[in-house]
This record gives structure tokens, sequence and C-alpha cells, in this order.
């Protein structure tokens, strides 16, 4: 009996650490395969947002990504509202919304070295070390001004409408001076 008792111990040991090591060894290849798979990724979201100098500006999936936007809202007052994207493909949106000079949908062709030398600069003043958002609740009808950059895959969105650093209001300077410049035509 005894020796019935030693074999079924032993059995159950050798089959626990079978088990284990089957274990281990399928949880190894899980995390393998999530290494691979998000080395795939990586590469893949790297390349999709590799800088305009380096991409076909004309392709369909680069055409879609917003580089730089610009959207202020209205007051009571007479606060210019408005709202300007540009794509990376060079194409830049725009609709004036109220006391603008340009009041409408327009559309217009950017070349590539005004939206690298904007988003350069941008980058140069600190817009990529900004705060998310300047703000208070306890201030009411002031305009704001929501910015967002794409530099190369690194993206910030800063909303501007109470005592805002002034590295930001340069930043939304230089796109307004941008969208100045422009030759824009009403959209169809």
């Amino acid at each position: 009996m005894r020796n019935i008792t030693y074999a079924i111990i032993l059995v159950t040991v050798l089959f626990s650490f079978g088990c284990k090591s089957k274990k281990q060894q399928g949880v190894a290849n899980e995390i393998e395969i999530v290494k691979k798979t998000n080395e795939q990724k990586s590469k893949k979201e790297s390349s999709k947002y590799a800088s305009a100098e380096s991409k076909d500006m004309e392709s369909p999936e680069f055409a879609e990504l917003i580089l730089v936007s610009l959207s202020k809202t209205s007051c009571f007052g007479a606060c210019p509202s408005f709202n300007f994207t540009v794509f990376a493909n060079g194409t830049a949106q725009y609709d004036g919304l109220s006391n603008v000079a340009r009041l409408g949908k327009y559309k217009a062709k950017i070349n590539k070295e005004d939206i690298n030398q904007l988003l350069n600069e941008a980058s140069a003043v600190g817009y990529f070390s900004l705060k998310d958002k300047y703000d208070s609740e306890f201030v009411s009808d002031v305009p704001s001004a929501t910015t967002y950059l794409n530099l190369e895959g690194k993206e910030k969105k800063v909303i501007c409408r109470y005592e805002c650093d002034d590295r930001i209001k340069k930043v939304n300077k230089m796109i307004e001076v941008l969208i100045e410049k422009i030759k824009w035509k009403l959209a169809e």
C-alpha cells in the first residue's frame, strides 16, 4: 500500500511540474507575441507620424493627419471666432464664424516649408512643455483659443482662456500670421 501511495505522490509531483513548465512556456510565448505585436504597432505608428519632409504628402493616409489647428470662440463682445486646420498634405481649411474679415468656409494649399517652419518655431518657444489648460471657473465672457500641433507624432492640445502663458499667445499669433498669409479660395 505504501508503494502505491509513493507512486501516486510521485506521479502527482511530476505532473504538477510538467504543467507548470508548460504554463510557463505558454506565458513566455504569449509575452513574446505581445512584444512582437507592440514592435509592429510602434514601427507602424512612427512611420505614420514621420515629418512632412520625409513623407509622401499626397498619400491618402497622410492627407488626413492634422498637423496644426486653431479654434477661437466668440464672447459677448466682438471677439473673432473661427476654426483653422492644416492637414499633412498641405491642405488648409478655414471657417470664419463671427467678427472676422473672412466669413464662411475656405480652402487653400500651404507649402510644406511653411508648415514645418511653424511647427519648428512653436517647438522652439516651448509649446510642447505648456500646461494643457489655462482657465478659471470664476471668469465668464472670455473667449478661448484651442491650439493643436503635431510635430513628428508629438501631439499637444492647449486650451487658452484665462491667464495664458506668453508662449501660447506667441504660437497663436504665429498661426494667425500664417492664416493671413494664405491665398484662400471659397470652399464649394
